[in-house]
């Protein structure tokens, strides 16, 4: 069970940052006029920040199967 929980609570950590990275975005838009540097910067930063993310969760995803994997066999 708890192997299963791991990639399912990561998925939902990089679901959880990514759906607040675009409330940025709503509230950055909400700004008017003088937005659109920042818009432009904070949309930068975010695509950097979710690809880091997402291969860093991927990373660990794997890491779980195959700790998963491993136990499974010495059995």
């Amino acid at each position: 069970m708890s192997f299963i929980s791991k990639p399912l609570s990561l998925s939902l950590r990089l679901f959880g940052n990514m759906y607040a990275g675009e409330l940025i975005f709503i509230l950055i838009g909400l700004l008017g006029l003088y937005q659109l540097p920042l818009h432009f910067l904070w949309a930068v930063f975010h695509i950097l920040v979710i690809a880091l993310q997402a291969y860093i969760f991927m990373m660990l995803t794997i890491v779980y199967l195959a700790q998963a994997h491993d136990t499974g066999e010495a059995h």
